[in-house]
Parts: structure tokens; C-alpha cells; sequence
């Protein structure tokens, strides 16, 4: 399977235009957003990108979205996999959007032990998260920003694919314990994924 991941959208009034052009450059099966689809809202821009995109369409919301972005992408033609666990071509999708509550938030937050307690039986998953997790593409300057919980989930459970944003300068990805953990970066400064999990490859895209 092939997967186009964008994450930290914030409201780019470009996006569908930019996403459609990736749909005619590269083949993938599905995309999946890691959250910021809006920038402190209207909560209503999240639907409009979401339908306005072709293929199958997965989201989780970010930090910087308001909590009604969650009943937005739940009204979209997409998939809303906060706090939930969806099949799809034989995978396990999780999802857990929003952040562990430090920084700023619009709402959106998770406890660390809750976090650890869902996604630690994630075993084979692809999981879409907003907040990455600790140690592991989150890193701003010299300090690690992501979440303890999500971290220590993710080490037990050996997942096939996280895919997180939030941290914009940690762009990126890595390959650790044959999982692949990706940051695609802002979609709003044009920057993407492309994830081919068959052969474990991941593509940076830049505008």
C-alpha cells in the first residue's frame, strides 16, 4: 500500500490545489493527515479540504484545530480516527489526535496514560498521531517535545508505520526496529510524504 502523509496544513487556502497536483504526479492508495487542518479554525475549512480531495482520505486533529474539528472530519466523505482503530486493505489504522496538554492547545489533549494504554496493543498498526512521540522527530532546538506515553506504547507494540507532524522543524523520517516513523512536514510551506510500506520506502516531497 501507498500512502501520501501531510500534516500542519493550518488553513493553506492552497492545499487542494497542491494535493491534487501530487495526485497526478505519484500513485498512492490513500492519504492521511496528522492534524492542524486549520489554523485556530473555522472548524468548517477541515470538511471543505477533506471533501474536496479524491481517494480514501484519513484524519486526525492537531493542537492547533478547535475541538468542533473533530465532528467536521466525522461529517466529511473522510475517515476521523481520533481515538479510534479502523480496518482498511488489511492494515489496523489507530489514531490519536491532538497533544498531551504541554504548550499550547486549542483544546484538543490526551493523558499520557491514556495514550500508552490505546496504542500499546497497536502491534502491526499504522498510526496516525498529531504529537509524535518522545525522542523521535520532535525535536525543537535542543529539546525533545514529544509524548512520554506514546513513546512507551509504541516500543511494546512495534508498529508498521507511524506517521506524525506538529514538530515542524523535525521534518523527516527514520526506520527503527523495522518501524518506519515519518514527519512530512508543513503541507503549508509544501512539503509531503510518500510511504510505499510493501517496500518499507519513504519519499520527502518538496514543492
Amino acid at each position: 500500500m501507498r500512502i501520501l502523509a501531510i500534516a500542519d496544513i493550518h488553513g493553506y487556502h492552497g492545499a487542494s490545489y497542491f494535493l491534487e497536483e501530487l495526485g497526478g504526479l505519484y500513485d498512492f492508495d490513500a492519504i492521511m493527515i496528522a492534524g492542524d487542518l486549520t489554523n485556530f479554525g473555522p472548524a468548517e475549512y477541515a470538511r471543505e479540504l477533506i471533501d474536496s480531495l479524491s481517494g480514501d482520505i484519513f484524519a486526525v486533529p492537531g493542537n492547533c484545530d478547535p475541538v468542533d474539528v473533530i465532528s467536521a472530519i466525522e461529517k466529511s466523505k473522510g475517515w476521523n480516527v481520533h481515538r479510534k482503530i479502523v480496518n482498511y486493505r488489511g492494515y489496523r489504522i489507530a489514531g490519536l489526535g491532538g497533544t498531551n496538554g504541554r504548550g499550547f492547545t486549542m483544546g484538543i489533549t490526551f493523558d499520557e496514560k491514556e495514550a500508552y494504554k490505546f496504542l500499546r496493543e497497536c502491534n502491526g498498526c499504522i498510526v496516525l498521531l498529531h504529537q509524535p512521540p518522545f525522542g523521535i522527530l520532535d525535536k525543537v532546538g535542543n529539546r525533545h517535545i514529544g509524548s512520554k506515553g506514546i513513546r512507551r506504547a509504541l516500543d511494546e507494540a512495534k508498529p508498521l508505520l507511524v506517521i506524525s507532524g506538529h514538530v515542524h522543524e523535525a521534518r523527516g523520517y527514520e526506520i527503527r526496529d523495522n518501524t518506519i516513523f515519518v514527519n512530512p512536514g508543513p503541507l503549508k510551506e509544501g512539503y509531503a510524504s510518500l510511504i510505499d510500506l510493501e517496500r518499507k520506502e519513504v519519499k520527502m516531497i518538496e514543492k
